[in-house]
């Protein structure tokens, strides 16, 4: 897993499926990923997180995409494990 901490308050751990899924995306897509999950870093507790059914995993929206992730907010950390579109996504968890 890689670590990375940039522009949200919260440090980001990414799978190596998150990044080659990530980086796969037009470029338009990987900006409002970005932002989504800025956004959730700078107020990691408060965040309205949606938990999968039938998983510890919680699932953020953007768009059509999906973000599948766990957090720790005593460490300040989102782990960051798949990315797809809302149709196939939820396969590869």
């Amino acid at each position: 897993m890689t670590s990375w901490t940039g522009r949200g308050a919260a440090t980001r751990v990414h799978s190596p499926d998150y990044d080659a899924d990530f980086w796969a995306l037009s470029a338009e897509v990987q900006s409002q990923i970005e932002d989504k999950i800025h956004a959730m870093g700078l107020r990691l507790a408060e965040f309205p997180h949606h938990r999968m059914k039938g998983s510890s995993d919680f699932r953020l929206r953007v768009g059509d995409y999906r973000v599948i992730y766990q957090f720790n907010v005593r460490e300040n950390v989102i782990y960051l494990y798949a990315i797809g579109h809302r149709r196939e996504v939820y396969r590869k968890r």
